[in-house]
């Protein structure tokens, strides 16, 4: 074997403020990164797939979505996340041109889907479009233009 790169990585296991899942998608993976440290997350589990809550929502199989709660599950037990973000995106190649509001959607259905399969671990959602990112609340989902 021949060393490529060096680095000092820490040993000491740690505590993960927050399990993300989000879309793999790497044009909101700045803005994502930039909301989390200002959110106060500095230690995250991240869960990137494509579509990210469509997985859970309405997912192609249904190992889709036991594999994703399995990554969430594993979040919580291993690295005590405390609660789950779920950052879905606008213009999402996962969904194939859906509107924003087939996302946000997805988004609450996903949270749905975690929540009854993890009591008690908090689930948010955000939508990231090219201009920001927004907190998905129930009541004003369905007024949210972005």
């Amino acid at each position: 074997m021949d060393k490529l790169f060096h680095f000092d990585s820490p040993r000491d296991h740690y505590r993960a403020d927050a399990c993300v899942l989000s879309c793999y998608d790497a044009r909101f993976d700045q803005a994502i990164r930039k909301f989390l440290k200002r959110s106060g997350i500095a230690v995250y589990d991240m869960v990137k797939i494509a579509g990210s809550a469509k997985a859970l929502a309405a997912p192609d199989c249904e190992q889709d979505r036991a594999f994703v709660v399995r990554m969430v599950r594993l979040s919580a037990d291993l690295h005590h996340a405390p609660r789950v973000l779920l950052i879905g995106h606008n213009d999402c190649g996962g969904y194939g041109g859906a509107p924003a509001q087939t996302i946000i959607g997805d988004l609450f259905r996903a949270a749905g889907v975690l929540r009854a399969a993890l009591p008690g671990l908090p689930v948010e959602c955000y939508f990231a479009d090219f201009d920001g990112i927004y907190r998905c609340d129930a009541p004003s989902a369905a007024t949210m233009a972005p």
